[in-house]
């Protein structure tokens, strides 16, 4: 059996996902039983065990019951969903500003500023946003020769 990881100091989401199982699994009326020969567990008790947070399932086991569940690691774990068409939405509108500016950037410095635009977007979606919803360039550029 795994040892549970006691310091998650590091983690920004929460590693008690027992109570998440258990309400997912009865959100779909499903019994103990049936979830985990659903997610290939070896039996109901181990799926008790991770519902009690006595146990953390491995990651072949937690990509199973996420399946099963209709769930995502990122909800489990209580992590903020990352949005990949938003990100990269930001990624072609950094790269039309450097290229508009004829700017080159160290690529980490470009990574950065692309997650400080998104970071901006996810906090004010509509902020940097024009009537018809796509990116607003001069706001973008704005932001960016701040950062550059």
């Amino acid at each position: 059996m795994r040892k549970k990881t006691e310091d998650f100091s590091d983690l920004q989401g929460d590693p008690k996902i027992g109570k998440k199982l258990r309400q997912a699994r009865e959100r779909l009326g499903m019994s103990g039983d049936s979830a985990a020969n659903s997610a290939g567990l070896s039996s109901a008790q181990t799926l008790y065990g991770y519902e009690k947070d006595r146990r953390e399932p491995d990651f072949s086991a937690l990509v199973r019951l996420c399946n099963t569940l209709g769930e995502t690691p990122n909800s489990l774990f209580s992590f903020p969903d990352f949005n990949r068409s938003l990100m990269a939405e930001v990624m072609v509108a950094v790269e039309e500003f450097m290229l508009a500016n004829s700017r080159k950037v160290d690529p980490k410095i470009k990574a950065q500023l692309c997650f400080a635009v998104y970071d901006a977007l996810e906090a004010e979606p509509d902020k940097l946003r024009d009537e018809n919803g796509s990116l607003n360039l001069s706001e973008l550029m704005g932001l960016m020769r701040l950062a550059l």
